[in-house]
């Protein structure tokens, strides 16, 4: 069930409406608040925008590489399961065969 959940990062607050539950949501929200202020505390030339900008690309970047990683370990398992297909085949076959005899 969606529900609405207020977050403030970096100072603006934000009505988020979600299914994940508030726990999660705020959880994000201050994953991205630290993330935020890290950068514009060490990097004093950047601005809160900027470092909103960066910290959103390198979280859209991690999801891209996760989505990567996600569809080759996809195609393991497909392999692995072709595998086990065949194995189980084949052992199929070789039983036969000794119950033959």
């Amino acid at each position: 069930m969606k529900e609405k959940i207020y977050v403030e990062i970096a100072g603006i607050k934000l009505g988020i409406i979600s299914e994940d539950g508030g726990e999660y949501v705020r959880r994000i929200a201050q994953t991205v608040e630290t993330q935020i202020n890290s950068m514009v505390k060490t990097q004093r030339s950047t601005s809160l925008i900027e470092a909103a900008l960066f910290t959103a690309m390198n979280y859209c970047s991690k999801g891209e590489q996760d989505s990567k990683k996600v569809r080759n370990l996809e195609t393991q398992v497909a392999l692995y399961q072709a595998n086990v297909n065949r194995l189980k085949k084949e052992n199929e076959e070789l039983r036969a065969r000794l119950n033959m005899k």
